[in-house]
């Protein structure tokens, strides 16, 4: 035998080996930080957004002969209905969920998909870079873009699409890869260039907010800097056309030859099959999901501006250090999701920049990867928006959420890293040194990992949930429900007031399969809230703290207007019954409950929610179905005096809407609330017309500010050119009407408008109400 052939043996021998070692080395991955392949994915919080997300694709998706998705319906925000293209969309994760819950019900299909992908990531990885940088610099990246991707293994499984990259690592691969060769005049094989163009379309189908939009970056960033390239060759180099003739004659040859070969063109058709299924499924939905988005106006709308300082990439991953985001913000000054953004990890940035600085006579082949990383550095949503100069990253809020694409970067500029310059003994001090900084951050995060244990499901949940799904019914009532989006919106109106226990219950819908009235979505636009809140429901949703993180119950049941409006629109609608969530109920109330609608007929535990009891309609109600009453049913607040003390009471509900004021604020002894903008409004409705008296003191910050007192449009008192810290304490007899009331307060100067009194808070602060009460008038003397 030569030793050519010896040669060959041998490094196949250490190929397969390598491969072995590495699908090992995910199933470590799989048991550290998955752990659960037994139950689907259920848990608090954004956990049950992923497996909902594939449940809503299969029970909306049609084919006319193009897949299309049934985004507007009343599915959720029932009965009124809105579109739910604001979902964390990921079309081949939801795809794939799709088929195998179609094919075989509920099971772990979410767990099984997050493996395929890591395994997608590890193998694709060290194959594509096993012939340029040989076995040991391939298996090192594979492990660094899997097991050193501390961002990705963090988010699972809360933020499960941010730990998919698997089609985004092998883009950012190839691309590199190409300008390396274009760069360097070598060989561009033609195999090369369809792979490209196959991750190109299979990257699409990755999370479409941030992560198909890194890959997507990544391709045009290497495309633009090609593009230049080449012609700055042309213009330099006279025999630079005869180069790429060279290439366009070696890629004929290269396609004649896969034409020729029965094996080369069966794998060749078999990769072209699977290119125009991607192709099929994923440029529609993607192109329909996006046109939809773009359709709401987000101008002027705060959707977060959620931001790590550059300077987070320093950070290293050590026992003694603290996760609380919180911990750091002063010190950095930024306002990061969680304290992994920004940050790679020590050993990552330490190999990163020794690598490049090994080849940085070479640099110019890393300037694509240099631009991407700098741009995704210095991103702030709102103040240097960096990467919204690419437009697929409209919607990109979270600037820490780029975390997840540096070990990838970092790890091809590690890939030059030699020691051998190094002295000996020097070298295995280094080399030692870098052994311990790599095993003490592994250790930090996968021992963190370890103590996240998956939720369980109770042994009942499943009965329950077919329960419901077999009663007569198109929806169910969960009460209380929760309507908000990532970006604040609903919450802030007062329609999720208990976030933190129940923002994911719409996701049971994969289980029962009824039309709901609440979701979460990423991002919510406030016109999609107009129903609710005509309605009225936010006022019934009474919460006793304003906190969403803190509020663990309602404060109190339904008074009787409250009563009659929440019976008549669960009689008209057509509902399955109540899902009562009896943690989030004052006893007293779940006992009227009991009382007006009967008793549970099953009970079981939710996930963060607590104890569950559905409350079939009776057959009573249910004659009285009409489906278009039961959509245009209001609820009317009347103002109930004793939560007209707007410095005492959080509470809200009785008013038909406030709005220009901060939260409460203040110490046991001393409350206030900050005026916010051009003028405060506070709307009520009374059943008659009464005499009242508001009463009021504020202190004003700003130098000759004016304020305004109106009712209904007429003016009952104003306050001209106030000093710098004047104090008004001030009582207005008014003479309110029978309905709707508007007391509006009007401002001339406020923080940020023509005179700034607090440069650090950008709040748009104009007084400083310490007292605002609304009473009746028994035998009040005012002083006018």
């Amino acid at each position: 035998m030569s030793r050519k052939n010896v040669n060959k043996k041998k490094y196949l021998a250490l190929t397969s080996l390598n491969l072995i070692i590495l699908i090992i080395f995910c199933f470590i991955y799989a048991c550290l930080v998955i752990k659960n392949f037994s139950n689907p994915l259920v848990g608090l919080g954004d956990e049950e957004q992923w497996e909902y997300s594939g449940f809503y694709l299969l029970k909306n998706i049609s084919f006319n002969p193009l897949p299309h998705l049934d985004l507007a319906n009343n599915q959720v925000f029932y009965p009124y209905g809105t579109s739910s293209v604001f979902q964390p969309w990921g079309i081949e994760r939801d795809i794939f969920y799709a088929i195998f819950y179609s094919c075989f019900g509920i099971g772990p299909w979410v767990q099984v998909y997050y493996l395929l992908s890591v395994t997608i990531t590890v193998v694709g990885s060290f194959i594509l870079l096993l012939s340029e940088f040989g076995n040991i610099r391939a298996t090192g990246f594979a492990l660094i873009v899997s097991f050193f991707n501390f961002y990705a293994a963090y988010k699972y499984p809360g933020h499960l699409s941010y730990s998919i990259i698997h089609w985004t690592v092998l883009s950012f691969i190839v691309d590199f890869l190409i300008v390396k060769k274009i760069v360097e005049r070598q060989y561009i094989s033609f195999q090369l260039l369809i792979l490209r163009i196959a991750l190109l379309v299979l990257s699409i189908g990755q999370e479409l907010g941030y992560i198909a939009g890194f890959a997507l970056t990544s391709f045009t960033v290497s495309s633009i800097f090609i593009v230049i390239f080449i012609l700055i060759q042309f213009k330099l180099d006279k025999n630079y056309m005869n180069l790429v003739k060279n290439y366009l004659i070696q890629w004929k040859a290269e396609s004649f030859l896969v034409r020729k070969s029965q094996k080369k063109l069966a794998c060749f058709l078999l990769l072209l099959l699977a290119f125009c299924i991607a192709i099929y499924f994923y440029i529609p939905l993607v192109y329909q999901i996006a046109r939809e988005a773009k359709s709401f106006d987000f101008t002027g709308i705060n959707s977060g501006s959620w931001w790590a300082n550059p300077l987070r990439l320093v950070i290293p991953f050590f026992p003694f250090m603290s996760r609380d985001k919180n911990d750091l913000k002063n010190f950095f000054g930024d306002f990061p999701e969680t304290f992994y953004d920004g940050s790679p990890g020590l050993f990552l940035l330490t190999i990163g920049i020794l690598g490049i600085w090994q080849v940085r006579k070479r640099i110019v082949v890393f300037v694509p990867l240099i631009t991407i990383f700098f741009l995704c550095l210095i991103y702030h949503p709102a103040n240097l928006p960096t990467l919204k100069i690419f437009p697929w990253f409209a919607f990109n809020r979270l600037g820490g959420r780029s975390t997840v694409i540096y070990p990838i970067i970092l790890g091809i500029f590690a890939l030059h890293l030699n020691l051998d310059w190094l002295r000996q003994r020097t070298k295995k001090i280094v080399a030692g040194l870098l052994v311990i900084l790599a095993c003490t951050e592994i250790y930090t995060v996968y021992s963190l990992k370890l103590e996240e244990q998956p939720r369980v499901l109770e042994p009942n949940f499943f009965n329950y949930m077919n329960y419901v799904k077999k009663q007569p019914g198109e929806a169910v009532l969960d009460w209380p429900f929760c309507i908000t989006g990532g970006n604040g919106v609903g919450a802030d109106r007062g329609l999720c007031p208990y976030y933190w226990k129940n923002g994911s219950i719409f996701a049971l819908r994969r289980f029962h399969e009824k039309k709901v009235m609440g979701q979460y979505f990423g991002r919510l636009h406030p016109s999609q809230l107009n129903s609710y809140l005509e309605a009225g429901w936010h006022n019934l949703l009474s919460p006793n703290s304003p906190d969403i993180f803190n509020a663990t119950q309602l404060a109190r049941c339904f008074r009787p207007n409250e009563w009659s409006f929440f019976t008549d629109f669960y009689k008209y609608n057509d509902f399955a019954g109540i899902n009562i969530y009896t943690d989030l109920l004052p006893e007293s109330c779940v006992q009227e409950f009991y009382k007006r609608f009967g008793q549970p007929v099953v009970k079981t535990t939710i996930i963060g929610d607590g104890k569950v009891e559905f409350i079939p309609k009776s057959f009573e109600l249910r004659s009285q179905v009409n489906l278009e009453l039961g959509s245009l049913i209001k609820f009317k607040p009347l103002l109930d005096f004793a939560e007209a003390n707007l410095l005492t009471s959080h509470s809200t509900s009785s008013f038909v809407s406030i709005n220009g004021f901060s939260l409460i604020e203040g110490t046991a002894t001393d409350k206030w609330r900050w005026a916010l903008g051009a003028d405060s409004n506070i709307i009520f409705r009374l059943p008659e017309s009464q005499l009242l008296k508001l009463s009021f003191a504020f202190n004003s910050p700003i130098e000759d500010q004016n304020l305004i007192v109106e009712l209904n449009g007429e003016t009952k008192a104003a306050f001209q050119d106030l000093k710098k810290d004047a104090i008004v304490n001030h009582d207005i007899k008014l003479q309110a009407l029978k309905g709707i009331n508007h007391i509006v307060f009007k401002y001339k100067y406020w923080n940020g408008n023509q005179k700034t009194f607090a440069p650090g808070d950008n709040r748009a602060m104009s007084v400083r109400f310490n007292k605002l009460v609304i009473e009746p008038v028994n035998n009040y003397n005012f002083l006018n």
